[in-house]
Formats: C-alpha cells, structure tokens, sequence
C-alpha cells in the first residue's frame, strides 16, 4: 500500500515522483495467518507476537469446543488453551518456540476486559477506518500484538479473587485481570487532578471508566483555572458545544458522574493555579489521608509547575 493523490492534485512531476514510490503489498488474511508479518509496538518485547499470533488462534478454537471464554486465572483452562496452542502450531508448522507464560496469561486474561487497554486499541482502529476511508494513509502493516502484563500487580490474584460477581457487577472484566481486592483498592483511591485539558480529560475518564475514587474512601480533587473554548473541543472531549465558556473543571466533573454515576459526590473541583500563592491549598489536596492512596496527574505545561505539584505530593 501507498500514499494516493488523484490526478487533478498532481502535477506532472508529482505523478513521476507517486509512480516511483514503492508499493507494499497486504497479504489476505488467510494466507497471512499462516505467514504472518508483525509490527512490533515493543521490542523489549520482540518474541512474543509469534507466541500470540498461535495463541489467539487456539483461544478461537477454545472458545469453539467449549462455548466460552476460558474462566480467570482457572489453571485447568490455561493448560487447555496450552495443549490448543501446541496443536495450532504443529498444524501451521511453527518453527519457533512457545511462550507457555504467555499463553497461560493470555488464558487467565481472556475474559477480562480494561478501559485504558480499550481506549488504545480503539485508537489504533479508528486510524485504520479512516486510512481506509481517505486512501491517502499507509496502514499498520499485518498483525499488531499488544500486551501490558507488566500492569499486572506483584502478587497476583487467585481465581477465586477473579471470578465474575453475582449479580454481574460493571467492572467485572477488571476484576477477571486484576482481581477483586485490587479493585477495592481502586476504589478507595483517592486522587489530585491538576489540569482538566486534553491530558486530564483522558486521564479523567479513565478512572471514571475504572471504578477508581467511587468507593467510601475514595474521592478525586481536580484544579483547573481555564474555561473552555470552541478549539478546545477537537482534543478534549469530554467537552461539547454547549460547555464552551464553562469551567474545563466543572464540565469534565460532569462528565465524568455521567459515565459513572458513582462518581456522585466523589469529585471536588477549584479554580486553583497551581503555584506559590496557592501551595497550602494545594498541598493539603495533594497529599493524601492514607498512606498509599495518591496520586496525581502531571498535565501542566511548565515543568516549574511541574516539579512544584511533585513536592506537594512527596
């Protein structure tokens, strides 16, 4: 694939120069899953698309026999899912080695689902769709294989720790990769936003989407001086037309508790700049009431203001 212009926006030498470029070639799918090229997103983490690439076959194949995703953290399904894998690969011919780690992660995680992880790979789509669309944008070439087992917590949690509520609860996919007691953990957070633009407004979400603050403990602090403006609403967007004018504060606060109604009452909002003639205000939001239960969100563009809100928090 290549870059495309239609004629009427060449000119005669540009049409040589567009003839010249080199033309990539996508393979179709069938042929590419068993000849598959990958784009490495991590080369720390080089080897392990080919291990993924066999492995989400074999999870498509779990979930054929069994009618189902494999349960969280179930060891008798991870070593299923183990077995499948080899089979695949012996099937395709696969002459390189199997990450049994990685395929059991994969199974103790299959049902399990993260909004930031979703916000990324949603992001990744919507470039290919409009790609797609305008035809003047070079594709991912083939297959991209993401992982973040590193955002795994140190002690890992039991399958009893993962497994779904009864009734559902909303941030049961969470809990299937992180477990429930983290998750209370989350929810007991207790956070200092400092900046509700482009940066804050995703970090916002995030933690409206994960649960975080909405416990009895929890509670969100955010600080931010600006208003809105029409430019503004292209890159935050949490914001709509009708806030334009509004506090980016107070209009990402409501956001926020309409994303996640738990939010109701969590989340305290000022009109603070960050800076000398403010440092008592700020200091006594940054720092938290229980060891553990802080953090804050660095979305400030001087790094002076930067460092100053790092020593508010330590």
């Amino acid at each position: 694939m290549c870059v495309t212009l239609t004629g009427s926006e060449l000119d005669g030498n540009e049409r040589e120069r567009e003839a010249d470029l080199p033309v990539r070639a996508q393979k179709p799918l069938r042929e590419s899953i068993t000849a598959p090229d990958f784009l490495i997103s991590d080369f720390a983490k080089f080897d392990r698309p080919a291990t993924l690439h066999i492995g989400f076959q074999a999870l498509s194949a779990f979930r054929s026999k069994n009618n189902r995703l494999p349960k969280p953290r179930s060891a008798a399904d991870a070593d299923e899912l183990v077995k499948l894998a080899k089979d695949v690969a012996a099937q395709a011919k696969f002459e390189g080695d199997l990450d049994d780690k990685v395929l059991s992660e994969l199974s103790y995680q299959a049902a399990g689902d993260v909004a930031p992880i979703c916000a990324v790979i949603g992001g990744f789509i919507a470039q290919e769709v409009l790609k797609a669309c305008s035809g003047k944008f070079t594709p991912l070439f083939q297959h991209l294989y993401f992982d973040a087992l590193e955002a795994l917590p140190d002690t890992l949690p039991t399958e009893d720790d993962c497994a779904p509520s009864s009734p559902p609860a909303r941030h049961d996919g969470q809990i299937a990769v992180f477990g429930r007691a983290f998750q209370r953990k989350l929810e007991n957070n207790r956070q200092f936003l400092v900046g509700a633009g482009a940066i804050g407004c995703e970090m916002l979400k995030n933690w409206a989407m994960m649960g975080v603050a909405t416990g009895p403990e929890g509670h969100i602090h955010v600080t931010d001086l600006d208003t809105i403006e029409k430019s503004n609403l292209n890159r935050q967007f949490l914001f709509r037309p009708k806030d334009v004018g509004s506090f980016k504060s107070e209009a990402a606060r409501r956001a926020a508790m309409e994303m996640n109604p738990a939010l109701e009452g969590k989340i305290d909002v000022y009109k603070l700049a960050v800076g000398p003639d403010t440092e008592s205000a700020s200091r006594s939001l940054a720092r938290p009431r229980r060891p553990g239960r802080q953090q804050h969100a660095d979305s400030l563009p001087a790094p002076s203001s930067r460092r100053r809100v790092r020593r508010l928090v330590l």
